[in-house]
């Protein structure tokens, strides 16, 4: 028969449990609404640290991971509270990449790494972001009060977190991908029929300005005005040309902060 400190100690646990599993349920109702890769990770840092109640929260992903680099503007600079380290670093710290880990009074080295922006916290979570077999990185936590993660407690509900953050960035970032994909076919399908529509007519124009051209003496003023003409569809000619070759969707900056497909490395070609 249980006696009443027994039945005190189970529904001090069902209680725990029913708290871990809200928190759970909270940042998984974050998780499975649509957001794009740069705009989930935007948001996971705060959304955690809410529920939680931790001072410190970022996100570490794997340098070496291509897939990742949707999430990277062209300077390396992502979204606050994430940054990218290698694989290999990360291993020399912290060991084993398969399990949460969790450090009482971490080390500088350990905080600098995890939490670059600091506050310098007293104990900290590092949770491995698997899915697929394929790492993406890591979900770190830290709190200022000492002895809230640390060796030898159960780390269930951590890996449990870790798990649905893995599963919530790898779903928004397959949805990038096939996004991605469709604007790339969009982009190819528009300029395989510009090619077709703007060729006819510069051919024309080009035959038109030669024939022009040879109507005219040698020592007429209008041959250099015509010879700048020309110029300018052999111009335009080079530029149908590139079109025809874009197989990649890639922007650069445009006026008043718009975005223009990048010809040259579009279609494989430098400045």
């Amino acid at each position: 028969m249980l006696t009443p400190a027994d039945l005190d100690e189970l529904l001090t646990q069902a209680r725990r449990n029913e708290e871990i599993q809200s928190r759970l349920d909270q940042v998984e109702e974050f998780l499975l609404a649509s957001h794009e890769p740069v705009e989930l990770l935007a948001q996971l840092p705060p959304t955690v640290s809410g529920v939680y109640r931790l001072e410190a929260v970022t996100v570490a992903l794997l340098a070496d991971n291509r897939r990742l680099d949707v999430v990277f503007d062209s300077q390396g600079q992502g979204p606050p509270g994430c940054f990218r380290r290698r694989r290999k670093e990360m291993r020399l710290l912290l060991g084993d990449l398969e399990q949460p880990f969790m450090e009482d009074q971490p080390s500088r080295e350990l905080t600098q790494f995890f939490f670059p922006q600091g506050p310098r916290v007293a104990s900290m979570a590092v949770l491995p972001l698997w899915v697929g077999g394929e790492m993406l990185g890591s979900l770190n936590l830290g709190a200022l009060a000492s002895r809230r993660y640390q060796k030898g407690l159960d780390t269930h509900f951590l890996e449990r977190l870790g798990r649905k953050t893995a599963f919530g960035l790898n779903a928004a970032l397959l949805l990038e991908l096939a996004r991605r994909m469709e604007q790339r076919q969009a982009m190819l399908e528009m300029a395989g029929a510009a090619c077709h529509e703007l060729a006819q007519p510069l051919a024309t124009l080009e035959l038109g300005l030669e024939k022009l051209r040879r109507s005219l003496g040698a020592d007429e003023p209008l041959q250099q005005e015509i010879g700048g003409l020309m110029t300018q569809v052999e111009r335009l000619g080079t530029m149908i040309q590139q079109i025809s070759r874009v197989n990649d969707y890639v922007t650069r900056p445009y006026a008043q902060g718009l975005r223009i497909v990048d010809l040259d490395a579009a279609s494989g070609e430098t400045s």
